[in-house]
This record gives C-alpha cells, structure tokens and sequence, in this order.
C-alpha cells in the first residue's frame, strides 16, 4: 500500500514551525529593546550622576567642613549622619565640643576673636553640579588647627540620589568611593533634620 503525504499534517506542522519561529523572533527583538533599554538608561545615568565629598579645610585660622557634588548630574539629599571616635553626634556643634571640649567662649584667650558660620541642608534638598555647602566654619586661632588635625576622627556618612527615580548612593568618609544602594532610608536624627540646628550660645 503506497503512503501519500496527509496535506492537512504538513500545513500543521508548518504552522507550528513558523510559530516557533515567529515566538523566536519576538522573544529576541523584546531581548534587544530590554539591552537598548538599559544602555538607553545606563547613558541617562551616567549624564545625571552626582557625586558627594565631604572635604576639610584649613585656611590660616580657619577650618572648614562642607559638602561639594563633585558630578554631573544634581544631588538629592536623603541622609547626612556624623560620628566622632564612633559615636553619633546630633549636629556640628557637638562635633566640635567632642574634638576641642565645650565653653569655647570662656576658654579663648581675652581680646581673641571667634567665628562661627553654619549652612543647613535638608531631606529633599538639591545640591547642584559644582555646588557645595559648608556644614561649618570656624575661625580661631586657638582652636581651628586642633579641630582640624583631629579630621580623622570624624566621620560623615551620606545618601542621596539621583533625579533618575531608583538610583541612589551611599558614601562615607570612611570608605574610597560611594556605593550604589537600592534607596536611601531616613534618619530622624541626623544632620538634615531641625533638631540638628544647634544653639551657638552653647559654645
């Protein structure tokens, strides 16, 4: 008995194979939009990226901390937290309290002059490209150079983000370069916060 080829079979199994073969394709086209996608978004990032350092200065008699976003893109603030010899200090003037003692005022030499200058920023708050903020300023000729010889004992921690929703960043003093966090959690007590102005009458 001679077999014939069943036509129905055939248009079957062609069938089946050009919808393998167009499942194939569609699957390798969404691969290629995901990877445009993400190189799409990878450049994005890279035009927006901020990048957070906290630097210490001495000019003369005066010290200085500040904050500078050394990257392209704007800094948006989440957290700023500080910790003298590891312990968690509520806002600058502890700081300097913990590294060159309190009564600042009463312990200065007659006639000397002392200045203080301090800058706020806050949750949500935008440090642009190029910009900075001086967490302290402080002139003494007694007392800027031991605060500021005592840098290392000190340690600021950040969080902040990007204007690209999901890209985040933490950064410490202690550490080479910020890293990349999922997102930045608040800290109640840290820096950012109206708690963290200080009352200068108490230096």
């Amino acid at each position: 008995m001679e077999r014939g080829i069943r036509m129905d079979l055939l248009i079957a199994v062609c069938a089946l194979l050009i919808s393998s073969l167009a499942m194939a394709a569609s699957w390798l086209q969404s691969r290629e939009t995901a990877r445009q996608t993400q190189v799409l978004e990878e450049q994005l990032g890279a035009q927006v990226w901020p990048y957070l350092s906290v630097n210490e200065n001495l000019d003369a008699d005066r010290a200085s901390i500040s904050i500078e976003n050394d990257g392209l893109g704007p800094a948006v603030f989440r957290s700023l937290s500080v910790t003298v010899d590891g312990k968690p200090k509520s806002n600058v003037v502890d700081v300097l309290h913990s590294i060159i003692g309190s009564r600042l005022h009463e312990r200065k030499p007659r006639g000397e002059h002392m200045k203080f200058d301090i800058d706020y920023a806050t949750v949500g708050g935008v440090l642009r490209p190029g910009q900075s903020i001086e967490l302290l300023g402080f002139a003494s000729k007694t007392f800027a150079a031991p605060f500021f010889y005592a840098d290392k004992r000190i340690t600021f921690a950040t969080c902040y983000c990007a204007i690209v929703p999901g890209r985040c960043w933490h950064g410490s003093t202690n550490s080479d370069a910020p890293q990349p966090v999922d997102s930045c959690p608040e800290i109640p007590g840290d820096l950012l916060h109206l708690s963290a102005y200080p009352n200068l009458s108490l230096l």
